[in-house]
């Protein structure tokens, strides 16, 4: 399934895993972004899995080049104040 999004996380944005079921296969990525949330299920499928890791590998390098943009853009602010 195709789809595309652009939300702008708000002051109380949170992240997390949540175990959706009695199964560890049953985790999911909930992102609450205010009054909407983006929920990234794991496959059911164990032979899946591999794909799906280096799916959640490039989120995570992907969020830390993210805070590594914006620790810079603060420093410098912060030296500009």
């Amino acid at each position: 399934m195709a789809f595309e999004g652009t939300w702008i996380p708000g002051p109380g944005a949170v992240a997390g895993v949540r175990n959706l079921g009695r199964h560890v296969n049953q985790a999911a990525l909930v992102m609450t972004l205010g009054s909407e949330s983006l929920v990234i299920v794991a496959p059911r499928g164990s032979a899946e899995w591999p794909e799906f890791v280096r799916f959640l590998r490039q989120l995570r390098d992907g969020a830390e080049e993210m805070i590594d943009f914006f620790d810079t853009k603060a420093m410098f602010a912060e030296r500009d104040d």
